[in-house]
């Protein structure tokens, strides 16, 4: 046995060497392209402040909650216990050919591993009409400012520590982050 060790010694070493490294830049690629290609890198953006991203400017306007238990909750028909974020943002394209599409989320921010995030409800069994003039998504063909109103159906619970996500795809990783 230890005349096989001999012989072989410089070709143990090479295995011992060559096989972790290459399953680390094996993992090394994989986690770079998994990460590349998610929104994971926010860009925090402060309200009322215009914001040059993309092929536009973004400036976060203002948002507006209505509780499930007031009236106009009860009058567009929020389910017991829930709430209606209203959230607007004014875009204006750079005047390229294409404004740049969209996809928005609302997030909590400050509930760490339990955190919950909810997509638009645009397509929800309720009775709300969005403000006249403004756009319920990111039009590609339009290069005029316009008006983002998004809205999200909440837990009542999730009042605090709220913000808005916008991922323009061909920004990623990056995306924008306002806090409401």
């Amino acid at each position: 046995m230890k005349r096989w060790l001999r012989r072989n010694w410089i070709g143990l070493i090479a295995v011992a060497v060559l096989l972790p490294a290459t399953v680390g830049i094996t993992f090394a690629t994989q986690w770079t392209s998994y990460f590349s290609g998610r929104d994971s890198a926010p860009v925090s953006v402060a309200e009322n402040t215009d914001f040059g991203f993309s092929t536009a400017e973004w400036r976060f306007v203002g948002s507006e909650r209505i509780s499930s238990e007031s009236s106009e909750g009860q009058r567009i028909g929020l389910p017991a216990e829930t709430a209606l974020v209203v959230v607007t943002v004014r875009i204006t394209p750079d005047g390229s050919p294409e404004s740049p599409g969209c996809l928005v989320r609302l997030e909590e921010l400050d509930r760490g591993a339990d955190s919950r995030s909810w997509a638009e409800s645009t397509y929800d069994p309720i009775d709300y009409s969005p403000t006249d003039g403004t756009q319920t998504y990111c039009p590609t063909d339009t290069t005029e400012p316009y008006v983002l109103e998004s809205t999200f159906v909440v837990p009542a619970d999730a009042v605090d520590g709220l913000g808005l996500s916008i991922v323009v795809p061909g920004e990623l990783p990056q995306y924008l982050s306002f806090r409401l």
